[in-house]
């Protein structure tokens, strides 16, 4: 039985997410600092096993209390996914809050951090495991009012494809990916905020992605059949099977965990 645990799983992604890991066969730990209830039922009414557990992803000794109590009341994880985020410090750099903007870069950077040395251990102690980190394509262009955002994205590139050379030979395997730009909650206040400082024309007209798709590669990656492309970074747009059948194509000093090149 495959045990998963998404963070940042109330809602939007995060809750789709959940959902579609259960569809699959997991059992799933999900945790956030807000209400989890819906995403547990969601779980639940696909025959799963739901533990909630609230969750500041920045808090060490949290973060280590929880990954021990998923492992105690589900079983031994097979897959982690980190998907906790906030967007808080929107501004042009030099007008942004101090204080928010390392609160940002602390949730998506430190988070990750924390939830992979709580969970690595126990993975490696039983030679296998999958590490999904949320990015972003905002890691890979500029972000003019949220460069705590894109920074603390970009980061995680860089640590995903950091822990899976570490992890080479152990048959524990890390991927990043990017769920494109979902409607949710988060994006709805950025909208309008920029329309209301006069920045729309910098989201104007970005495609809405259905968070289906991010579902569908978190599935995919949670199956094994990505491995031998561990480190890399994943669109949810992008056909897996098309980039499988070109893996040998990739170049290993490719920038930015590398999109495969076409």
């Amino acid at each position: 039985m495959s045990v998963a645990f998404v963070t940042g799983a109330s809602r939007g992604v995060g809750q789709e997410l959940a959902r579609r890991l259960a569809e699959a066969g997991h059992d799933v730990a999900v945790a956030a600092r807000t209400d989890l209830s819906e995403t547990a039922e969601l779980v639940e009414d696909e025959g799963r096993r739901a533990l909630q557990l609230e969750l500041d992803v920045t808090d060490e000794a949290r973060v280590e209390q929880a990954v021990a109590d998923v492992e105690l009341e589900l079983g031994p994880l097979d897959l982690v996914v980190n998907n906790a985020g906030t967007d808080r410090a929107v501004a042009p750099l030099w007008k942004a809050d101090a204080d928010e903007w390392w609160a940002d870069v602390g949730v998506h950077l430190r988070g990750t951090f924390l939830v992979c040395r709580a969970v690595l251990p126990g993975m490696l102690a039983r030679g296998s495991g999958r590490v999904v980190n949320v990015s972003s394509n905002a890691a890979l262009r500029p972000s003019p009012y949220n460069s705590a955002y894109g920074a603390a994205k970009a980061a995680i590139l860089n640590l995903t494809e950091s822990l899976a050379a570490s992890l080479e030979g152990t048959g524990v395997y890390a991927f990043a990916i990017s769920p494109g730009y979902v409607k949710t909650a988060m994006t709805e206040r950025l909208l309008e905020i920029h329309a209301e400082r006069g920045w729309f024309p910098h989201l104007e007209g970005r495609e809405t992605l259905d968070p289906a798709l991010a579902g569908r590669l978190v599935v995919a990656l949670a199956s094994g059949k990505a491995d031998r492309l561990s480190g890399r970074y994943f669109h949810a747009l992008d056909d897996l099977d098309s980039i499988l059948e070109r893996a040998e194509s990739v170049v290993e000093d490719d920038l930015y965990v590398a999109r495969l090149r076409t």
